[in-house]
């Protein structure tokens, strides 16, 4: 029976060629549908992480800001400033705290070689590189500690600013002149994928160390304290005691909303990816669901051959086929259906997958297309694509060939 068991399928599949090929059709189309649509789905959520790193993945951000309640006496409307020592007075009261920098920024003229351009100029110190992804091009380096300890008139560029002063060429060991100050440019920040930003990309700012930033500019409070704790599960706690020790240090409740505020990226990260990984599985459902359909058409194609052959099985069965071979003969139709139209979905998904990605990402000006035009033909995607297949294949063909297997052989042949 093993030898009959092909010629079986063979001989049935080929009386019904023309009618399993919409079925076929169907199946090609609901596998384009799942694996494009898981593709590009894990691939929204893979650029969402690469670009929320860009910026800073574990960053928790603290400015100052204005009492708004009333405290110990004191009128609400007090403007709540932070100070370079407030740095130190946070690192050694907050043990949670892995990495703590202060920065300041102005917007200043920056020119060299006759150039000159309008660009926020930071003041920072080396950490500064860890917690915001300040990753140098081959043959630069950002800050470091001696840079800031003796004041070094050197600066680090993003790779915008380091095109439009010197264009095509190397940027590094070259002086530019801000504030009427020369600075020598020590590196320039690799492109990368940024989405979020305050004063604009990375790729436009320009760093300096902070003590060398202090010469120049007359401002005496920092802008914003930078914060990376030890474990991101840390991130509310930290937020927590900081301002209950700046509420402690200013005199303001630190149950006061605008007395500081916060901008904590490791809580944006989580809801970010929540929605994205939400998006991910709605297209998936969408594309099983697809494919679904592609399986009600195999099954009720498998269901009118079971009727059409009644009086085929019954022969069969009385000359002595046994039920297992009639299950089989049903189950390898299926699953021969099944994989001649989705063999193609699959090769066609696999393929475009890997066209789309051959398309250059904008790092000048990353949009919805950043997002779209990465898609992630994973081995998760594939691992998800094989069992959904698997169990409707199963499915489509085991209860036609239950069916048809248990039929009475008398019966069957006096079926007209």
């Amino acid at each position: 029976m093993n030898t009959t068991l092909p010629r079986f399928f063979w001989n049935e599949y080929r009386k019904r060629r023309k009618r399993t090929s919409l079925i076929t059709f169907a199946l090609f189309w609901g596998t384009l549908s799942i694996l494009l649509l898981m593709a590009f789905g894990q691939g929204m959520s893979t650029q969402a992480r690469v670009s929320f790193s860009g910026f800073g993945q574990t960053l928790i951000m603290v400015y100052g800001g204005q009492t708004s309640l009333p405290f110990e006496g004191l009128p609400k409307g007090r403007p709540i400033r932070l100070y370079p020592e407030d740095v130190d007075y946070l690192r050694e009261r907050v043990p949670e705290i892995l990495r703590i920098v202060p920065e300041s920024y102005n917007s200043w003229a920056v020119s060299a070689g006759g150039k000159e351009i309008n660009r926020t100029v930071h003041g920072t110190t080396s950490d500064f590189a860890f917690l915001r992804t300040q990753v140098p091009q081959l043959g630069g380096r950002f800050l470091d500690a001696d840079d800031d300890r003796l004041g070094r008139k050197v600066a680090f560029i993003g790779w915008k600013v380091a095109n439009d002063l010197f264009g095509s060429q190397d940027a590094v060991g070259r002086t530019i002149v801000i504030n009427r100050v020369p600075f020598t440019v020590i590196g320039v920040l690799q492109k990368k994928i940024q989405d979020s930003m305050y004063n604009g990309p990375d790729a436009d700012q320009v760093y300096l160390p902070f003590r060398t930033f202090g010469q120049i500019d007359n401002q005496r409070f920092l802008d914003q304290i930078h914060m990376q704790p030890r474990e991101a599960s840390q991130s509310t706690l930290i937020e927590e005691r900081v301002k209950a020790l700046l509420g402690r240090k200013y005199r303001f409740d630190p149950k006061d909303r605008y007395a500081t505020t916060f901008w904590n990226t490791i809580e944006d990260f989580k809801q970010g990816q929540a929605i994205f990984k939400g998006i991910e599985i709605f297209l998936g459902v969408m594309g099983a669901l697809t494919l679904l359909i592609g399986a009600v058409g195999v099954t009720n194609l498998m269901y009118a051959a079971a009727k059409e052959r009644t009086k085929e099985i019954g022969i069969k069965l009385a000359i002595g086929a046994r039920r297992r071979t009639i299950i089989g003969q049903f189950l390898l139709e299926t699953l021969f259906v099944f994989t001649k139209g989705t063999f193609w979905g699959f090769v066609l998904s696999f393929n475009i997958v890997h066209l789309v990605r051959l398309a250059p990402i904008n790092y000048d000006s990353f949009g919805i297309e950043g997002y779209l035009l990465r898609p992630v033909f994973s081995l998760r995607t594939f691992i998800v694509y094989m069992t959904v297949l698997g169990c409707l294949c199963f499915l489509s063909g085991i209860f036609p060939a239950l069916r048809a297997s248990r039929a009475n052989p008398i019966e069957s042949l006096r079926y007209e």
